[in-house]
């Protein structure tokens, strides 16, 4: 007869351990691994278990050779529990999870010998003794409890000296589900007959999954892919390995499609093309992102990615219909992909560069966006030119170099251009060429404009502009600066705070301002009553139109040296013609690029009164500037 006292409570924890394991989401990290073979080994064990307590109540009834297996077994998946919760312990707490398994290979002798001596029992007794009277423990049967303690122990110690790995609740928790398994075995070993040791097996668990392991935490709300998060695990453990196939789908035009559907619309369709996506690669990992953006995630030797591609299109070419209202989603992807030779040297930068691509696929081609070596190299270097932004601006480390602007007809220095320059790590220099552009994108453009316009002031407060021979310093104005509100007041304070004239600060500003008439009229105006002038730069570059340049207070218009290039290239008439339309119109006109004698006279020529390039001087720092300026010079 089975006694269904010990079997009823034992059915109901398998049953909830195998409800945990099938629904736990199988990313194949290594905590994931790690909690998924601690839910079969308890599986395991408590079947085991069942069965074998069940036949020796009828120990008559089957053969020894039958009870001798079956605790040999129980016994075996006994050993491998403490194990089990061990190897989840490393996971939790270490980020090199491999590296970290080799290194505690010898924490693994315990448990081989408590597995040799289980296999022994086949052979002699050791751990359980079976007689004609039945089931009796063996000589070494307390090694399975000192085995416990044992890996308990350590995986306490691995806690404590990785805590800068966890957080204050995992760090707890982790603290936590070992107690209760030191707890579960002591009242095991000292009272054998209270087998409540499965019990403290599932409060451990349960800690685990809370803290750890809870499916909300992995995976994203309305797609049922596995979540950003989840990626970022995946990836830690691909470091250094080759053969990873990674994929990522982009849905065109996504915020236009969800105006176009709707936004409950579009995300079931999203979740239809999730389910849609596993259904069709079992061995690949889904992931959403945002925004229309999913990433299959797998090896290259399950799955040939242009094949996917092109079952993937074949896919989208058909509607994703949604059931519930019968409404039929036509949508567009592109991909991203992974370069076959491409392997992953770190998951931040594995991350930013497919996020990257995805992120500018809107504006690409119809052509597929290969990732690969090269790819990423220019990605860190962005990274690097974005720190370095970031870095000088916040802390003001942003430095002036100012470039002399000289008369046309005597050579001799009238005014100069202020000229932000940054240093990266290395301390070299980065044109403005290169980091102007990160620090429009970035939000940084503003306190690097004032900060230069600051140091303008600085300089012009604590120099003898007059004895450089220095009329006035150009400060550059970028047209998301020159949106600003508060531009007059902001610029305004600071000449008053250093006392320097605003005829002394002529702001340049771009034909990029220009497009919106109202706002760069009315921004001018209440500058130009501070005392405020304005020159336009880069003539050429852009879109001006010569008879609109009479509705703006402009006092000099620079040619872009790309106008000035070209002109010495082809001889023709157009410069010549709007040199004499600026001087009839009243404004003074300054060459940019002048890198040659002869194009120094043929600007002259032309009518040009300023003129400033190579030919003259390279942007200098203000200390070089200083030293070149202050003394008596005879002109260039």
């Amino acid at each position: 007869m089975w006694n269904f006292s010990f079997v009823i409570p034992n059915i109901i924890l398998l049953v909830t351990f195998l409800i945990f394991y099938f629904s736990q989401p199988h990313i194949p990290i290594s905590k994931n691994r790690a909690f998924l073979r601690i839910l079969f080994v308890e599986i395991a064990t408590i079947t085991i278990n069942v069965i074998a307590t069940a036949c020796l109540e009828n120990y008559s009834d089957y053969p020894i050779a039958f009870h001798l297996i079956a605790n040999v077994v129980y016994f075996v998946a006994f050993i491998l529990r403490p194990v089990c919760f061990f190897h989840f312990t490393i996971a939790i707490s270490s980020h090199k999870y491999q590296r970290k398994k080799r290194e505690m290979l010898p924490a693994y002798s315990v448990f081989v010998f408590c597995l040799t001596l289980a296999l022994m029992n086949l052979f002699v007794p050791t751990l359980f003794i079976l007689d004609e009277n039945g089931y009796h423990q063996g000589a070494f049967y307390n090694s399975i409890y000192l085995s416990a303690f044992f890996y308990v122990f350590i995986s306490v110690a691995c806690i404590l000296s990785k805590r800068k790995n966890l957080s204050k609740s995992a760090f707890i928790s982790a603290l936590s589900f070992n107690m209760i398994l030191f707890i579960g075995y002591v009242v095991r070993a000292f009272f054998p007959k209270y087998l409540v040791l499965d019990f403290f097996c599932l409060l451990s668990i349960i800690v685990i999954y809370l803290q750890f392991e809870n499916s909300a935490l992995y995976t994203e709300r309305r797609t049922g892919a596995f979540s950003h998060e989840a990626l970022s695990l995946l990836l830690d453990e691909k470091v250094g390995k080759s053969g990873t196939l990674a994929l990522g789908i982009l849905i065109y035009n996504y915020n236009d499609m969800r105006e176009i559907y709707t936004g409950s619309q579009i995300d079931r369709g999203l979740r239809l093309i999730a389910e849609s996506l596993k259904k069709m690669y079992p061995k690949l990992s889904l992931f959403y992102i945002y925004s229309g953006r999913f990433i299959l995630i797998g090896s290259s030797a399950d799955y040939k990615i242009e094949k996917i591609k092109e079952e993937i299109r074949d896919r989208f070419k058909k509607p994703w219909k949604c059931e519930e209202n019968e409404m039929e989603l036509y949508l567009d992807i592109r991909f991203v992909e992974a370069s076959k030779d491409f392997k992953i040297k770190s998951s931040e930068r594995f991350m930013n560069g497919i996020m990257s691509a995805l992120n500018n696929i809107d504006i690409a081609t119809d052509t597929d966006i290969v990732i690969s070596e090269e790819t990423f190299s220019v990605l860190e270097k962005n990274s690097g030119i974005k720190r370095a932004v970031r870095k000088a601006v916040e802390n003001k480390e942003v430095e002036m170099f100012l470039q002399p602007l000289v008369s046309a007809e005597t050579h001799e220095i009238i005014g100069a251009e202020a000229l932000s320059r940054i240093r990266d790590a290395d301390g070299a220099l980065l044109p403005p060429t290169v980091f102007i552009p990160f620090a429009e994108k970035n939000g940084h453009i503003n306190l690097l404009g004032e900060q230069m316009f600051e140091k303008a002031c600085e300089f012009a407060s604590t120099h003898d502009l007059d004895k450089m021979g220095i009329s006035w310093i150009n400060v550059n104005l970028s047209p998301l600066q020159f949106l600003r509100s508060d531009l007059t007041t902001r610029f305004s304070s600071i000449l008053e705070h250093y006392g320097v004239s605003a005829d002394k600060i002529h702001l340049e500003i771009t034909e990029e301002a220009m497009i919106d008439y109202a706002l760069l009229q009315k921004q001018i105006q209440n500058m130009k009553l501070k005392g405020f002038d304005f020159v336009l730069d880069d003539f050429g570059a852009g879109y001006s139109n010569v008879t609109r340049l009479r509705q703006y207070p402009f006092i000099n218009i620079k040619l872009d040296m790309e106008v000035v290039w070209d002109y010495f290239k082809n001889r023709e008439e157009i410069l010549p013609a709007l040199v004499r339309a600026f001087k009839n119109m009243g404004f003074s006109v300054t060459a940019e690029g002048i890198e040659t004698k002869e194009m120094a006279k043929g600007m002259k020529d032309l009518g040009c009164d300023y003129l400033q390039g190579f030919y003259f001087s390279r942007p200098l720092s203000t200390q070089e500037f200083t030293k070149k300026y202050s003394k008596d010079k005879p002109p260039f």
